[in-house]
Order: C-alpha cells, then structure tokens, then sequence
C-alpha cells in the first residue's frame, strides 16, 4: 500500500470476530440489537457495519473523510460529513437523540476531546448511553518506546501518528467524569506487547526490563472500552473506577509437568526388578560421589507415595494447581497391545473429580535393564506394525474425548517421546489422524518430542516439536573440576549452561514447545554412569523458567503458548517438581512467581560458588582420599571442621606458590 496516497477509509479498514475480544466487538455487544445508533468518527465503516448486518440497528454516521463518507452511504441509514474539531459539527444529525452514541478510537485524534464529550452527551435519549474506546497510553509497549528513547509514531496503533492526545487509566476516568459521564460498565483490550505493532522495541528489551514493566497491573490494556450515561440521570448512582474492573490476563503461558506413574509394584516389575520394585526402590540407594553432591533426593510432603491410592494422586493435583501446573502430561506405555503402568492414568481417567488438564506421552522406547533407551538386555520391546498403529491410537479415542484433554485449536495434543524410531513416521501420523477423524475426535495435535539426537516434526508428519532437557543439549563435562569420591563414568554440567544452550534457540519460525527442568540426577538409577547438573537450585529454574515463559510469549500465538516441565515427579533422575527434604516446596513456590509474573531474580546465571578446595597452577592435583576421610570425621563437629578447612587452603596456597615458584621459567 502508498501510504502517501491512502486516506482513512484505507488505514482505519479492519475486520473483527463478533465473538472475539476486539474492541469493535466489545462495542457490539455493549450496544445489544435493533438500536439507533449515532458513531462519531465513523471510518469505512468497519464498526457501522456489522452494527446494522449482525446487529440489525439503524446507524448514522458522521465522517470527514470524503472516501470513507461515499462507502458508508452504501449501508448507513444516514451519513454526515462534518469536522469534529469544528464546535458545530452536531448541527447536521438528522434526529436530536440516539439509543447510543459511539466513539471509537476518536477522541485522541481532536484537539478538544472533552468538549466533544460533552457533545456527545447530550445526544443521548433517556434510556441512552455513550461508548467509548480509547487506547491506553500506559500500556508496556508504549513504555518499552521511552525506555528504548524510540517514542516513533507509525500509521496505526497505539502510537498513531495523528494522535495529538494520550490518556492513561486515571486520565480516561476523568475525561468521563469532566464530561458528565457515569461509568456503568467497562472491558479491556488486552494484548501483550509481543503480539502488538511494537514488537521489535518490545523483544530489545532485557528480560529484567521486560518483567518489571509486565509487573504492573494494567501493563498489558490495548484498549479502554466504556459504557457511560449521563451522571444527572441518576444523581444517586456512582460512578464505576476503571480500576474496579478486573483486567483480564492475556492468553498466559500453559505449564505442561510430565508425570511418571511408576510409583506404585506392577507384575512386569516383579518379575524384573524383584518383588515389590518401585520408582522408590531406585531412589533410596542413591549416595553422594562427590562433596557437596545431593544424593538421595527424598519426598517430603507426598512421602513414598502409592500411586494405587486415589488420595495421593488428588493430592498432588491439588498442589499442582496451587502452584500454577495446568496440566500434568502422563507417561503411556504401550506394547503391541500391552499396557504397563497403566492403572494411575486408568483411575485418573475414571475419576471425574480428579480436575486438571492432562494429556498423554506415547512412551515408545524398548524396555531394558539400563533404563537408558539401551537396545541390550531387552525386556519387552516395541513392535511397529500399520495394525499396531491403528490399535494404539484407538486405545486413545476415550482419553482423546474426556472434557479435561489438552487441546491446540480444539485438536487433543498427544506427545511421542521417539517419533524418530517410527519405521514410517508420515503413514503413521497419517493413519492415526484418519482413525481420530473416523471416530468423531476430528484433528489432533502431534508433538514430537526432541529427543536422543532428534531434531525434526515436520519431516515425521508431526505439528510440532517439544524441547525434553536434558536431551540433544552437552556442555562441557566438569567432572575434572569436582574431589571425586570415587571414579565415575558420567557427564557432569552446570546448570546455567545447559540451561542457557536451550535458550539460545529462535522458535519463531518453527513451531517448538520449550521444556525446563528443575534438576537432574539419574545417577539413582545407572549409580556412576549418568548426567549431573550442578547448580540445580530453585533460583536457577527460577531463572530458566522465567525466560522460557517470556520466550514463549514472543513466539507463539495464545492458543500455542505450552510450556513442558520435565517433571512432576522423576524422583530416580532427580528431576521433581514435588517437595522433598533437601527445598521444600521451594521449586513449586519459583513456579507461581514465575507464573504470576512476580519473579525478580536477575536473569543471568550467576557465577558457582567453588565447593572444593583451589586447585594448584598448571593444572597439577592433589590426591588426598585421606583427607576426605579426615574430613568427614571432622563434619561431626563444625567449628572444628570449619577451622581445619582454613587450615588445609592455607597449606594448599603454600604448596602451590612453592611449586610455582621452583619450576623452570621460559627465556
């Protein structure tokens, strides 16, 4: 479009959902059907004509752009062209009263916009009242431009280069009321600045700025639209604050936890494992390898949990929800037909007063003696057939149809933990969406989830992908920084790292869930060969999951906007949102701040606090089990264990400068 040859009847076009929150239908719904209606500043039309095809009224328009009057001839039942800034502009209106008076992202563009209100006041019959939407200046985009010192006007929105007015919440209240306006009823625009014309200012923001300014409780109102009435009509009747209204949130993140049901014995494990084995049998011989080492991670609030029990998984979803989990994502194992695991999701489903979103995650791996998706030692392996695939998504058609399934645009999300071990991953998407549709379902949501060196969806036939951390993500193995116990075969990271690879990633372009977890440890279930991460404390996660949610808001639109916690509860991996002895409920408690938009931790990562001793120069070390020997001796009693720390850095620092000191120097 030239800009330079365009008129209001080009820039002020737009379109809307009567059904949706735009403003323009908000003014739909405030005016009700078959009313006479004036709009002030009519445009093209693009809000008189709905008024009169969907809500059968009888519009007159008052317009002075030239263009926009000849459109609004064709469907109006009378058209004024007048100047709004000349005081006259009522004299031409062809009745005295109206049912309602409309004014539309107007009164911004004029010099005097109290006195037009006042104007606009007395046009309304007894029974009449005035609509007004006006754009709010304290929205976080606009205060992104000043932080930015980019206060640029543009063609449209909220900096409109013709706006020559700006009202914040208390200014709008007093435009009314100067203008002898009750507030009866008002509704908000709400849209995050990522998702308005100010997006670019907004993202070079830093995520700090960024949620000190999304703090505020008006920080996301586009738009202010009210419904006022004369205040002499009913002198008893006060007028409404603006702030009295609740502002709705806009579409906010959704937090996805994935759920492990291995918590309680099952015949397969027996068999296996030794009778009575559990995800608990795993956790509690973990030991620490290394000083400062948390192991064994062990619950605290649930305690060692049967899932068999209906009251512990109501429990847990109560907790879930007080801490803002919206959806518990349950693991689903599914052999050719045969189901492990599969009671806790069973009663879940059965149990109507079990209240939280949920959805499944096709477990399809083998099962082996390793619990590291190892192809040896097998125990019961998968078995992919066209007959199987249509046998498992069926298995899904009741799950798919609860009220509680988590669903994209109306489509049950169903999440494969390894898409990529699918012979032919396109038919088989392709035979479970003819099946779901068949069957009455309609379209679903197919999530491949990134897993085991896996970077593709769109390639498998899938909608999208989700990050699962630890997974395709190595940083640098720091194992050599830490006194080892003993050795260990492992992969040892920092948290900040890891965490910051992750969101190093751009999604916009791509449709990519991302994934957080709070703490990883899987040296419970495979002793000295797994991956650590150091540093796993509430505040880090804090930090992930704060900029994960902000990212997400960047990048998905509202009805896309999922986030995965890996997990809920693997408690064998040490990766539990779940209380336990060591923090408390400390991880879920950083959850609500994050979701409720009050973290303020610094978004960087901070430097690790050393747990052991200096190492010498040159990268020499010193092997002294005796020492962590005499240490631990020591632990039992604190000052002198304390005093006997100093002791030995001290003897370190003289060790290491005398070492310094005698070895041969370069010319």
């Amino acid at each position: 479009m030239d800009l330079k040859s365009t008129t209001s009847a080009d820039i002020y076009r737009f379109s809307f959902d009567p059904d949706s929150d735009h403003a323009g239908a908000q003014i739909l719904r405030l005016i009700g059907k078959s009313k006479d209606v004036l709009e002030i500043g009519a445009g093209p039309g693009s809000i008189a004509r709905p008024l009169v095809e969907l809500g059968g009224c009888r519009v007159t328009a008052l317009e002075i752009d030239p263009r926009s009057v000849s459109i609004l001839k064709k469907f109006c039942e009378h058209v004024v062209q007048a100047d709004l800034n000349d005081p006259s502009w009522a004299k031409g209106l062809p009745r005295a009263k109206f049912d309602a008076v409309v004014i539309a992202d107007v009164l911004e563009h004029l010099y005097d916009p109290w006195s037009t209100l006042r104007q606009a006041r007395d046009l309304v019959n007894d029974e009449g009242c005035v609509i007004i939407s006006i754009p709010h200046a304290s929205h976080a985009g606009i205060i992104a431009c000043l932080l930015a010192e980019d206060f640029r006007y543009d063609d449209c929105g909220l900096l409109d280069k013709t706006h020559i007015r700006f009202f914040s919440m208390k200014n709008v209240q007093d435009l009314f009321e100067g203008a002898g306006l009750k507030i009866v009823d008002a509704r908000f625009v709400i849209k995050h600045p990522a998702e308005t014309e100010l997006a670019d200012v907004w993202r070079a923001l830093s995520d700090d700025q960024r949620s000190l300014l999304e703090a505020q409780p008006h920080s996301n109102v586009y738009q202010i639209v009210a419904k006022t009435v004369p205040a002499e009509r009913q002198p008893d009747l006060g007028s409404r604050l603006l702030s009295e209204f609740v502002v709705p949130r806009p579409s906010d993140v959704t937090y996805v936890a994935f759920y492990l049901p291995q918590f309680h014995p099952v015949p397969e494990n027996d068999e296996w494992w030794g009778k009575g084995f559990t995800e608990w049998t795993n956790v509690t011989k973990a030991r620490p390898l290394f000083e400062g080492h948390y192991q064994p991670h062990l619950p605290a609030d649930f305690g060692f949990y049967d899932l068999r029990l209906r009251e512990v998984q109501r429990e847990q979803i109560a907790c879930a929800k007080k801490y803002g989990v919206d959806v518990f994502c349950f693991h689903y194992y599914w052999f050719a037909g045969r189901r492990i695991l599969e009671r806790p999701v069973e009663d879940f489903l059965a149990d109507q007063e079990a209240r939280i979103k949920f959805c499944l995650c096709w477990a399809n791996e083998n099962w082996t003696r390793k619990w590291d998706a190892s192809e040896h030692e097998v125990l019961i392996a998968q078995n992919y057939s066209p007959r199987n695939d249509i046998a498992f998504i069926e298995g899904l058609l009741p799950y798919f149809r609860d009220d509680r399934y988590l669903r994209i645009d109306g489509a049950p999300v169903l999440v494969v933990y390894r898409p990529q071990q699918l012979p032919d991953a396109k038919a088989t998407a392709a035979r479970w969406r003819r099946v779901c549709r068949e069957a009455g379902v309609g379209e679903i949501h197919l999530v491949a989830a990134l897993t085991h060196g896996n970077w593709e969806f769109e390639s498998l036939g899938f909608d999208a992908g989700v990050e699962f951390p630890p997974h395709n993500v190595r940083v640098r193995d720091r194992k050599d920084d830490l006194e080892l116990y003993e050795p260990i075969g492992g992969w040892v990271e920092r948290y900040g790292e890891v965490a910051e690879r992750y969101l190093a990633h751009d999604y916009r372009r791509r449709l990519i869930y991302r994934g957080v977890y709070p703490s990883w440890d899987n040296t419970a279930r495979v002793n000295g060969g797994g991956l650590i991460t150091l540093d796993s404390t509430p505040e880090n996660y804090e930090r992930w999951l704060n900029r994960a949610t902000h990212r997400t808001l960047l990048e998905r639109q509202p009805s896309q906007r999922l986030l995965f916690i890996n997990a809920w509860n693997e408690w064998a991996e040490g990766c539990h949102l779940e209380p336990d002895r060591r923090y408390g409920s400390a991880f879920l408690e950083a959850t609500l701040r994050v979701k409720e938009r009050r973290s303020t931790l610094h978004a960087t990562f901070p430097e690790p606090v050393a747990t052991t001793e200096p190492r010498p120069p040159n990268g020499m070390r010193v092997r002294r089990p005796l020492v962590h020997r005499i240490a631990r001796l020591l632990r039992a009693n604190p000052k002198l264990y304390h005093a006997a720390q100093i002791a030995w850095r001290e003897l370190l620092a003289l060790w290491a400068r005398a070492r310094f000191t005698s070895a041969p120097r370069l010319p």
